[in-house]
């Protein structure tokens, strides 16, 4: 069950950043800065851990 929800949280990452590719101008490079800029927040009001528990980020 971990391997589908790491799947689940890691694909909608990724289509978020597609979508973002595909409907704004912003560069890949700025749509990772975004989401480094994105897990200090989400990690300063606790956000993060909740997501990492969910997604598995690795961990069996």
């Amino acid at each position: 069950m971990s391997y589908i929800s790491a799947f689940l949280v890691g694909g909608a990452i990724c289509a978020i950043g597609q979508i973002l590719i595909d409907k704004t101008k912003l560069t890949p490079a700025r749509i990772l800065v975004l989401y480094v800029v994105a897990g200090v927040f989400l990690t300063a009001i606790g956000v993060y851990q909740k997501l990492v528990d969910i997604g598995g980020a690795g961990w069996v």
